[in-house]
């Protein structure tokens, strides 16, 4: 088997009519089988400089250094399925040459894509999990290639049709069924990115996978929607250095140091403190034993869609807009509609957890938004930069307050969402670039550390919604616009991500993952349960 790409096989049936055909194209190989997570020192610096490659291979490993902002992301894949009706059973074939091509173009517009996330090595910081991306002129030329593999009808016995009328579940998408590595990453040697394609009877399902510390959900849709490839994006991202050099890939080796070094450099500006002392505190939750009532560590999650109604949510804002306090001049504050959204969320999955959760520990809840930071930033980085450029905004209510479920409680919620986002400057980036750059401090998944979504009654929630996997996510297939936008299945309790706008539908949909029993009280939710159109699981 090689070690890379797209595959075509047969399942073994009893009959032609339970015949189903599937597709594999990714990037996984045996060596990838993630291992345990080491946990070594890191150093930064502001340029890059080629290194030899792993022991038996001649290849020269070109490394980009990543920011303090990178390094504090979650050590796991930003993960979504794309999924597209074939008009013919003829046309999967062009389809998947066009997402071929796709790829080896992407890649040759970012050639760190075809590389790898390693542990940075130590040079006397006493940095702890810092990491970098490694990259060889091999890993370029040979990213992707073919492989085989081979499905039962057990595991997916269903038609494309099938799978569409039933709105794409996350059940039905299980990441061991649709997906080629892991959700979480090892950092001794983790692939940068990677794409499975399973074809099915009447429809093709493209899963895309891309490490959290290389980029951000606003990195995905800049790949997903091929402005990687725009020869603009690439002299933005490049400061001025001219297109051949961002895409020419597979070109020499001074080529893909420029390119390493062209990343580097810009990553480099999420890493100055610029002195701000930090305010941000650190810790590690450990759960205590005592904190776990009737959720348990072996307790199964469940994932669900909701589809709520614009029009429900446009009638809800206006409401709660009504008992927003008004400021000194009279004036109702502002709060978008992400807010409202937000803070329906918050309450109703929090009333779902509080009977999970030990009350004489836990009496609160912190819920944690990832802030997109390109244009809040002094001065700000361009809409093409390619790292993860998010800090979170934390906001803390009571478990007794977010209990509770009328207009003026959701408004106070609100608003709050409202101030914890709008502090998401350059100074409150500054003061996390600072608690990075801590000696001695763990940067893995920093800033989620000081949150408990498993035993506790924490939370976070991330919104794609403005990213164009829609309109822009052919992936050079030929197919147009994908039928579903979703995310694979996960056991992650109190996650909740904001789907991508479908142009062509008038709802949000929104991911809810969560232990079993607590999404069944969620499911039971009468006054939450009125917003939503329609439950996917």
């Amino acid at each position: 088997m090689s070690p890379h790409g797209l595959s075509m096989t047969k399942t073994e049936s009893p009959g032609p009519s339970e015949r189903r055909t599937f597709l594999s194209a990714s990037g996984f190989k045996d060596d990838d089988v993630a291992l345990p997570e080491l946990k070594l020192d890191n150093v930064r610096a502001p340029t890059s400089s080629p290194r030899p490659a792993q022991e038996g291979s001649s290849a020269i490993e070109h490394v980009i250094k990543l920011s303090s902002i990178d390094h504090c992301m979650p050590r796991a894949y930003i993960r979504v399925c794309l999924a597209f009706r074939l008009p013919h059973p003829d046309s999967a074939k062009a389809a998947l040459d066009g997402l071929a091509s796709f790829l080896k173009a992407t890649v040759n517009a970012a050639p760190f894509l075809a590389g790898y996330v390693h542990p940075s090595p130590g040079e006397g910081d006493d940095a702890i999990g810092r990491v970098e991306i490694r990259f060889t002129r091999d890993n370029v030329v040979n990213f992707p290639t073919m492989q085989e593999r081979h499905y039962t009808n057990e595991e997916m016995p269903w038609t494309y049709d099938k799978l569409s009328s039933l709105g794409l579940p996350p059940s039905a998408i299980r990441p061991d069924l649709v997906s080629a590595l892991p959700e979480n990453t090892d950092d001794d040697r983790a692939p940068v990115f990677r794409v499975q394609a399973n074809l099915l009877e009447g429809g093709l399902i493209v899963s895309v996978y891309l490490h959290h510390c290389v980029t951000d959900g606003s990195g995905l849709g800049l790949l997903v929607s091929g402005a990687i490839l725009n020869s603009a994006h690439n002299h933005e991202r490049s400061n001025g250095t001219t297109d051949s050099v961002m895409t020419n890939g597979r070109g020499g080796e001074n080529d893909l140091d420029a390119i390493a070094c062209i990343e580097t450099r810009s990553r480099s500006k999420l890493s100055h403190s610029r002195g701000y002392d930090t305010e941000r505190q650190y810790s590690h939750n450990t759960p205590v034993p005592g904190d776990i009532a009737s959720r348990t560590a072996s307790s199964t999650g469940r994932g669900c869609v909701f589809a709520i109604p614009h029009a429900k949510m446009k009638d809800f804002k206006s409401l709660i807009m009504k008992f927003l306090p008004k400021d000194d001049n009279n004036v109702t504050p502002f709060v978008t509609d992400h807010d409202v959204l937000h803070a329906l969320l918050w309450h109703h999955l929090t009333q779902a957890r509080r009977h999970s959760v030990n009350h004489a520990r836990v009496n609160s809840s912190t819920l944690l938004i990832p802030v997109n930071i390109r244009g809040r930033m002094t001065p700000p980085l361009p809409p093409s930069y390619f790292g993860s450029a998010v800090d979170f905004a934390s906001v803390r209510q009571t478990i007794t307050h977010l209990s509770t479920s009328t207009p003026s409680s959701y408004a106070l919620t609100a608003l709050a969402i409202r101030h914890a986002v709008a502090a998401v400057q350059d100074p409150y980036v500054r003061a996390t670039i600072n608690l990075s750059n801590t000696p001695f401090i763990d940067v893995r998944d920093l800033l989620a550390a000081n949150i408990n979504r498993a035993t506790g009654a924490d939370m976070y929630i991330t919104s794609w919604l403005g990213l164009q996997l829609y309109e822009k996510g052919d992936l050079g297939m030929g197919l147009g616009m994908p039928d579903w936008v979703r995310k694979p299945w996960s056991r992650d309790p109190g996650a909740c991500i904001i789907l991508p706008q479908d142009p062509r539908k008038d709802v949000l949909e929104v991911v809810v993952q969560m232990v079993a029993a607590d999404m069944e009280r969620l499911l039971q939710d009468e006054m939450f349960m009125d917003f939503v159109e329609r439950t996917i699981e």
